[in-house]
């Protein structure tokens, strides 16, 4: 069904096994997980110069280790069920319009953490009968006590479902896999006749944070994960570019079937070199982001970091220096006691607007210019680094 599963410390290119493999210098020997686990573990992330992938190599791949099952919780920041429940309706309404003409009965969310995603489903398509997977323990049982039916493992050609689904998506988690391939391929057997996969992850042909963290092991342009796909027999019906909403940004959602389709045009991406170049800036703005933002806050006696978004983890780890000067983070209505990457949350109510105060912004670039006019009206400075690193 799909290629063997090259090692971790390969370095031979995960599609194409070209040996092109040229390193995406960083200056960190730390990184940063989507859990906001920092890690002591350099990103070690190489692109093949032959066909672009950008993947993990030379190091371990977190999940080989028991990382997802025990370690791994997304949900657990301060103000999570505020900022990422709508992010999950607009992913599911984002869907249901690319597959207008379907209308699934039973449903399969491959990877579905605590069910967040599952409960938005099943506000867009009430009726089906909805089951998740996922390796989490916690958040197996998060989902459990929501009303879902998951089952506790990895999506892997060695687990046996005693049924197939109409519809099967899976959201930000293939990036994640060591096998794609397998991956894919497993959902495909578990795959209706007629039915169809979703996958949504990030679009890799434009450099974005995605790949600062060290658990995604793979970085996808439309074309790569077509090609993944096409070697286990599922054949593209459409493809979409993210919807105007800024928490979805930088995505992209791909639309299989097991029958032959009129493939739709994908968009033109950079080459491999152009690519390297792109992705070498991109972190490299990191290291002048702390610089710069050290500079900013460097006369300040309160350093509030407005936000606790994955955005806010980025800065945390990639950052330190100017992670060192805050002195809090600050989220509407937070929990008694709360913290945010050992600093303490509040509300904005509990700033000390003085002249020694100043806020820096941890949250999307895209959203920083809005913020900051929302803010403007506390009469103190709004620190925006967002012309340094876009998304």
């Amino acid at each position: 069904m799909s290629q063997p599963v090259l090692d971790a410390t390969s370095n031979q290119c995960f599609m194409c096994r070209s040996r092109t493999l040229q390193q995406i210098p960083a200056i960190w020997d730390f990184s940063m997980t989507t859990a906001g686990v920092r890690v002591a573990e350099p990103l070690s992330k190489f692109q093949c110069m032959t066909c672009g992938l950008l993947q993990r190599a030379e190091i371990r791949h977190l999940g080989s280790t028991d990382f997802y099952e025990n370690h791994y919780s997304f949900y657990e920041r301060p103000g999570a069920g505020i900022y990422d429940q709508p992010r999950y309706r607009a992913m599911a309404e984002w869907i249901k319009d690319a597959i207008p003409e379907r209308y699934p009965s039973t449903i399969l969310d491959a990877g579905c953490g605590r069910g967040w995603m599952l409960e938005a489903m099943k506000g867009v398509y009430p009726e089906a009968l909805l089951m998740g997977i996922e390796p989490s323990s916690q958040e197996s049982k998060n989902a459990r006590e929501r009303g879902f039916n998951v089952l506790e493992c990895k999506v892997s050609s060695d687990e046996k479902i005693d049924r197939k689904f109409d519809l099967i998506y899976s959201t930000n988690v293939v990036e994640h896999t060591s096998d794609p391939a397998n991956f894919l391929g497993t959902l495909n057997e578990w795959l209706e006749e007629e039915g169809c996969i979703v996958i949504t992850c990030p679009d890799s042909s434009v450099p974005s944070s995605e790949f600062m963290f060290s658990d995604q092991n793979f970085s996808f342009t439309p074309k790569q994960l077509v090609t993944v796909a096409q070697s286990c027999g599922l054949h593209l019906l459409k493809w979409q570019g993210p919807p105007a909403i800024d928490s979805v940004q930088n995505k992209q959602l791909l639309v299989f079937v097991k029958g032959k389709t009129n493939e739709p045009q994908l968009p033109v991406e950079p080459s491999p070199a152009e690519l390297f170049q792109l992705r070498k800036a991109y972190v490299q703005a990191y290291s002048a982001c702390d610089d710069f933002l050290l500079k900013q806050v460097s006369k300040y006696e309160n350093v509030y970091n407005f936000g606790t978004s994955t955005f806010s983890w980025l800065l945390s780890c990639y950052c330190p220096k100017y992670w060192q000067r805050v002195t809090h983070c600050v989220i509407d209505k937070p929990e008694a006691g709360s913290s945010f990457q050992n600093k303490p949350v509040i509300d904005r109510s509990a700033m000390s607007l003085t002249s020694s105060s100043v806020i820096c912004l941890g949250v999307n670039p895209k959203s920083q210019a809005n913020l900051q006019q929302n803010l403007s009206s506390l009469g103190i400075e709004i620190i925006r680094w967002d012309h340094m690193i876009s998304c």
